[in-house]
């Protein structure tokens, strides 16, 4: 089984930096003034996905999950400005993890059976399960890890969590 993590909304806060580019949620740029804009306006940006933000729950869904080596897989924009931008950031946030890049439809050929992606985007669900792989809709953290410890995989909790729970320290 290879886990395969989504990058944008999942593990970078894509909309917190669209917005903060944009002047307004990317659903209400996208709505006012078109897709073919929204995205041009983005690819403007020299480094716009290199600099992306973390999801305030992104490091404790990759720590219950590094043990796996999971794979960040990510869906791209038309055009070629995106992927090195996207490597890049995850080399940054998490050196080492290998990464694929590819139109979102297209991430269902990276599926075999038993293999999951997490991802925010519901679009393409059917795909990946037509391919045989698992999807975990994700919405934050804590719902994913628990789908993917009721799917029978082996999460780590972290350690902050622990601390909490338990009052231990360090």
């Amino acid at each position: 089984m290879q886990l395969y993590l989504d990058c944008d909304g999942v593990l970078a806060d894509f909309d917190r930096a669209a917005t903060a580019l944009l002047g307004m949620p990317p659903r209400a740029f996208e709505k006012r003034r078109g897709i073919g804009p929204f995205w041009r306006e983005l690819a403007r940006h020299p480094d716009f996905y290199g600099t992306l933000p973390l999801m305030p729950d992104a490091m404790k869904l990759f720590d219950a999950v590094r043990h796996l080596d999971p794979v960040i897989l990510t869906g791209l924009p038309r055009g070629n400005w995106a992927a090195p931008q996207k490597v890049r950031w995850a080399a940054t946030h998490f050196p080492g993890t290998r990464v694929l890049t590819c139109m979102a439809v297209d991430k269902r050929h990276h599926a075999q059976d038993g293999d999951i992606l997490v991802d925010d985007q519901l679009k393409h669900a059917h795909l990946w399960e037509g391919a045989g792989g698992i999807f975990v809709h994700h919405r934050n953290a804590d719902r994913t890890i628990a789908s993917l410890a009721d799917l029978g995989v082996r999460v780590r909790e972290a350690a902050s969590s622990f601390r909490e729970r338990t009052g231990a320290r360090g």
